[in-house]
């Protein structure tokens, strides 16, 4: 029978074997092993003790940077908002022409990070609405900002002729969900479409369905 080695003493051989990092670089250690377990496990199944073995770091270090799984979750979540929206370029309002290639980039830049981060994809797309109210709460405020972008470029498109008059909230859900369900589809396995033929599909779609006759 092998020697038990104390929890406290394992940390701590832990911390002082593992390689010195600055901040901010440990930081996001921890959040791509979080990104890794999510994506793979899902929310719900992934313990601390997943991530931290993934970081290859000591429970210690772990609560030096976050107090618990759905703060290190909130992170993620920024962090994946922040990418999304560095890929959404706005539309100047003097450009009428410009706004069908505009809205095709868009759509292109915004499938084309998530298909090239599918764990992040899969932490959006699997997760059971539902099941936890707080969890729950984190995902609508995700998605409410990614549908403010969508209203807001709605409206504008009303102001500039562009975009037909109708329920802008409607409109907004109805294009969120004909992106999210083309990339669940694909994570499936389902749907095997480069990201330029989704582009273009689903471009073909937002015009039909807002474009002003």
């Amino acid at each position: 029978m092998g020697i038990r080695i104390p929890v406290f003493f394992r940390d701590l051989m832990s911390r002082i074997m593992t390689k010195p990092l600055a901040r901010e670089e440990r930081k996001k250690q921890l959040l791509d092993a979080a990104i890794t377990c999510f994506g793979q496990k899902g929310y719900h199944a992934t313990q601390i003790s997943d991530i931290i073995e993934t970081a290859g770091v000591a429970r210690g270090t772990f609560y030096l940077y976050f107090q618990g799984k759905r703060e290190i979750f909130d992170y993620v979540m920024t962090e994946l908002f922040g990418q999304v929206q560095k890929e959404i370029k706005t539309i100047p309002k003097e450009a009428l022409s410009e706004i069908p290639n505009q809205i095709r980039g868009n759509i292109k830049r915004v499938l084309t990070l998530l298909m090239n981060n599918p764990l992040l994809a899969k932490i959006l797309m699997s997760e059971s609405v539902g099941l936890d109210e707080e969890l729950d709460s984190r995902l609508r405020t995700f998605y409410n900002h990614i549908l403010n972008y969508i209203r807001r470029g709605l409206n504008q498109g009303q102001e500039m002729g562009f975009v037909r008059e109708g329920h802008i909230e409607i409109m907004a859900v109805s294009l969120l969900g004909c992106m999210k369900e083309v990339l669940y589809q694909h994570l499936l396995g389902t749907e095997k479409a480069t990201p330029d033929e989704m582009t273009e599909e689903i471009y073909r779609m937002v015009i039909g369905a807002v474009q002003k006759q």
